[in-house]
């Protein structure tokens, strides 16, 4: 019953109209994923030792091209970089 009555809010939510708070969503959690996705990827794709500013550059960058995608795509974006806008973020 749990999953199911889930499952159905998911599905009338993503079938519904996008709206302005779906985009400021969208944006935020862009945001906070693209930033947790460029300092992440720096570190791991790059080569090290990496400068703190080099990695605030890609971290910045990334973080704006997130919250772009949030805004023009809110809904995709906040499912896909939900889990990493959240990262860091527990106890």
């Amino acid at each position: 019953m749990f999953i199911k009555r889930n499952n159905r809010t998911l599905r009338e939510w993503w079938q519904s109209p996008v709206t302005m708070k779906d985009r400021a969503a969208g944006a935020l959690v862009g945001g906070f994923g693209g930033f947790w996705i460029g300092v992440l990827g720096r570190i791991g794709l790059g080569t090290l030792p990496v400068s703190f500013s080099e990695v605030t550059a890609w971290a910045c960058v990334i973080t704006i091209f997130g919250a772009s995608a949030g805004i023009a795509f809110p809904k995709p974006v906040a499912v896909v970089l939900f889990p990493f806008s959240i990262f860091g973020g527990g106890n």
